[in-house]
């Protein structure tokens, strides 16, 4: 159904728009505002301080299809530039997350408006950071949650996922006595302060006692001490930890300050970010069908999208994207096009199963 030249263009102009956190966000969005007007679509654009979320509609919609356009920072070692295409590959910072999801729901979101289908459309521009653009859609369009099917466009490589691990990350202080390090008894170094309470993450019972869904604790950034001849008085570590639905933030947060010993006086803890786990509540029939269509199997996954968001105002949601997750995030992340249209051609059959007529 879809030219694989004309979906690989469309890829590479998205990838070439460059959309980390802290560039502007208009190139990527000079991309995509113009398709969506050509198609006809009522388009409501929230602003968020500088990255834009955007809620496109046409008439009174069977589908919504949701993709992020900013991406993470693109980081050294790379052989391949953004936008690079190498046989059915297109390499480049954020090709496979999200831009080829949003390449798909673009193409199947034009051949739907030349139909005359009813369909919705959310772009963000700050999921990798906060997702503020997500709760400002939810807020300001109540009527999300009458549409009968929610896809967030993410890589899981065609198959649906119904459920997301929650987030909580926080940043842990360790407050000492600074000393001469000949001297260390007449200081308190907060290096190793940190180091026993962090340790005492890792060997809790939450990391990993699990078969599935398990709780995962990654101490991801580490800083303190001044000099290579001074007992360090201050450290600081921040902490990921992702967990299943069976927790709440503020109750994986409170189980996480009791490992640390937060209520001493020589330690802070500060939450940085979180974000509550997701289950769809899709019904198995719809679920079914969906899996059907697509040959897989819904499944899990450890890390959170958007869904997170909507997913409350909008229990019938699902992620299903073009590529495989594993590569998000990567030196050289790519994308093969082929997936890409398989999933514009799979986003419309969705539309038009008579599930959602």
């Amino acid at each position: 159904m879809f030219d694989r030249q004309k979906a690989t263009d469309l890829l590479v102009q998205l990838v070439k728009a460059e959309s980390e956190p802290s560039m502007s966000k208009e190139p990527v969005l000079s991309v995509v505002i113009p398709l969506l007007e050509k198609m006809g679509m009522t388009i409501r654009r929230h602003e968020n301080s500088g990255n834009p979320a955007i809620y496109a509609s046409r008439g009174k919609p069977k589908i919504l299809f949701n993709g992020h356009l900013d991406t993470v920072p693109k980081g050294e070692g790379w052989k391949f530039a953004n936008g690079q295409v190498e046989g059915d590959r297109v390499y480049g910072r954020g090709s496979l997350d999200m831009k080829g999801g949003c390449a798909a729901l673009l193409l199947a979101a034009e051949e739907l408006a030349r139909k005359g289908t009813d369909f919705a459309v959310i772009f963000t521009t700050d999921e990798e950071v906060g997702m503020a653009g997500a709760k400002d859609v939810a807020a300001h369009h109540p009527e999300i949650a009458d549409i009968p099917l929610f896809i967030i466009c993410e890589p899981t490589d065609m198959a649906p996922v119904t459920d997301e691990k929650g987030i909580v990350q926080f940043r842990i202080s360790t407050m000492g006595k600074s000393a001469h390090s000949s001297m260390p008894e007449l200081g308190r170094n907060a290096i190793v302060d940190l180091i026993a309470r962090l340790n005492s993450l890792i060997d809790s019972e939450l990391y990993g006692n699990r078969r599935t869904d398990p709780v995962t604790i990654g101490i991801n950034q580490i800083s303190g001490g001044t000099g290579m001849n001074v007992v360090p008085e201050a450290a600081t570590a921040v902490v990921d930890v992702r967990f299943p639905a069976e927790y709440s933030c503020p109750e994986m947060l409170g189980i996480l300050k009791k490992l640390v010993r937060a209520d001493d006086d020589t330690a802070e803890v500060e939450l940085i970010h979180d974000l509550p786990p997701c289950r769809s509540g899709i019904s198995p029939e719809m679920l079914a069908s969906i899996e059907k269509l697509v040959g897989g199997k819904a499944f899990s996954v450890p890390y959170g999208t958007e869904m997170a968001v909507f997913g409350k105002l909008n229990p019938n949601i699902i992620v299903l994207g073009p590529g495989k997750e594993t590569m998000a995030h990567q030196v050289d992340e790519w994308v093969d096009i082929g997936d890409v249209v398989r999933a514009a051609e799979v986003y419309i059959q969705l539309a038009e199963m008579s599930n959602f007529q």
